[in-house]
């Protein structure tokens, strides 16, 4: 021990607790590696103990193609393949798992997985079966940079905790710090002018601290850095938080219309309001507004495979979270309204919303002067309604590039020895749609943990 530094061991240390994070760590010790998890925040789970506890991905990799166009094919298998490996693995752990269909029709084939009883329970019993397998968890300790060899090759980390520097020799580096979706700065780097209003809605403790550190020890970059997985958030006056993240989204948007601050429509809803919020953050004020009728109100279930009336119980959710919904009783009316509570542009509104009905009328989305999939029905069954919105991030896409095997890789494209990515510290997987966040976890992380361990073992 150094004054003011504490000296540790690994053969493996993996920086961030989440599921990406302990599915390497106690991949690693099962391999035969000594493991050290480090974590910045006070307790372990990441984001994933504040999720709903649902982990999913695509049933194979055309339908992870399907919505992930210019995609990594080699990256995409390796996350179906594993993911399957990992599910399977957690139950022969004695961690509850329990595969489910989908509840409505999804977008494309796809397995589905609930850890239980909760995500926090299920986080913490993985921690302690990381724990009781022989490693050892850090708190209050966040990663600082990657030490590197002569030769270039991971030789351990620097991390900073309780007021300590702490030094950690290892063999190998497993990054797993959730992304920098919690970082105002990596934001207004990458998300543009309007990144001060995007709403976090993952783990607070997750600022880049993995990438940061990857790009200081050379690694190369991989995006898209301007996505991220979130959805569409209720704007203040709207109360948001873990608590009610969930249950506010407004699920039933692909058949919205959606405009910005200028009255105008600036992305295709119908691909979802996963996909659209990327274009939702470039917008003036990073504001967008969901303009629907009773038509989607009586008949449009959500995709949390909700039924009749589901859009009644988001509407209620987000009333009970101080979220503004304008209602009147024709569409002049509600563009007068907007104007006036939010500053809408009227005039642009109405040719927005009447070259919208006369697609609707004609059954003709080429008449649309931004291309929209599908969805396309007229707004004509009063009484119609707006919600003001606002991007919600939960993880972001850019990051380390790496590859298949989890390696980050350097500017050249080639391998940093013993450094490794997992969870959505791994860049270069998703380039547009979303196709689960604890997946990617389970499956990198299985994969980070085999591959750490085989190069120490080496």
């Amino acid at each position: 021990m150094k004054d003011g530094i504490d000296q540790l061991q690994a053969d493996v240390v993996v920086a961030g607790s989440g599921i990406g994070g302990l599915t390497t760590a106690r991949t690693a010790l099962e391999r035969g590696a000594s493991v050290l998890v480090i974590e910045k925040a006070p307790e372990v789970g990441g984001s994933a103990a504040l999720s709903g506890g649902s982990a999913w991905t695509a049933a194979n990799v055309d339908a992870w193609l399907s919505v992930q166009p210019g995609g990594n094919p080699a990256m995409g298998q390796a996350l179906v393949a594993n993911y399957l490996d990992g599910v399977n693995w957690f139950a022969e752990l004695g961690l509850q798992v329990e595969e489910r269909p989908d509840p409505t029709p999804y977008k494309f084939a796809r397995y589905v997985h609930d850890f239980l009883p909760d995500a926090r329970t299920f986080m913490n019993d993985l921690a302690r079966s990381v724990e009781s397998a022989g490693g050892t968890i850090l708190t209050n300790t966040g990663l600082r940079s990657i030490r590197l060899g002569m030769d270039g090759s991971v030789c351990g980390i620097e991390a900073r905790g309780r007021g300590r520097t702490v030094e950690i020799g290892a063999r190998a580096a497993v990054l797993a710090t959730g992304g920098f979706q919690a970082s105002p700065d990596l934001r207004a780097r990458y998300f543009g002018r309007w990144a001060h209003h995007v709403i976090v809605r993952g783990n607070a403790y997750s600022t880049g601290d993995g990438f940061l550190a990857a790009l200081e020890a050379g690694a190369g970059t991989a995006g898209p850095f301007g996505r991220f997985y979130g959805h569409m958030i209720p704007a203040p006056p709207a109360k948001t938080g873990v608590h009610n993240f969930a249950s506010i989204k407004p699920d039933f948007s692909p058949y919205s219309v959606f405009v910005n601050l200028h009255g105008q429509r600036f992305d295709d809803e119908f691909l979802g309001d996963e996909v659209t919020v990327h274009a939702v953050v470039h917008q003036p004020e990073a504001l967008c507004f969901i303009i629907f009728d009773e038509r989607v109100r009586k008949l449009r279930a959500t995709g949390m495979g909700e039924g009749p009336g589901a859009v009644d119980r988001r509407m209620e959710n987000i009333r009970n979270a101080g979220g503004e919904i304008l209602e009147a009783p024709d569409l002049e009316s509600l563009a007068a309204e907007m104007a006036r509570r939010w500053g809408v542009t009227p005039g642009p509104l109405m040719a927005t919303l009447n070259e919208h009905n006369a697609a609707a009328a004609d059954d003709d989305l080429t008449m649309l002067s931004v291309p929209r999939s599908g969805g396309l029905q007229p707004l004509d069954s009063p009484p119609f309604r707006a919600i003001r919105c606002l991007p919600g991030a939960t993880f972001t896409y850019g990051g380390a590039h790496t590859n298949e095997r989890a390696q980050v890789l350097d500017l050249a494209g080639e391998p940093i020895q013993g450094l490794f990515a997992a969870g959505a510290d791994v860049g270069g997987l998703y380039t547009r749609g979303y196709t689960g966040g604890l997946g990617v976890g389970v499956a990198y992380g299985r994969i980070a943990g085999r591959e750490a361990a085989a190069l120490a073992a080496a």
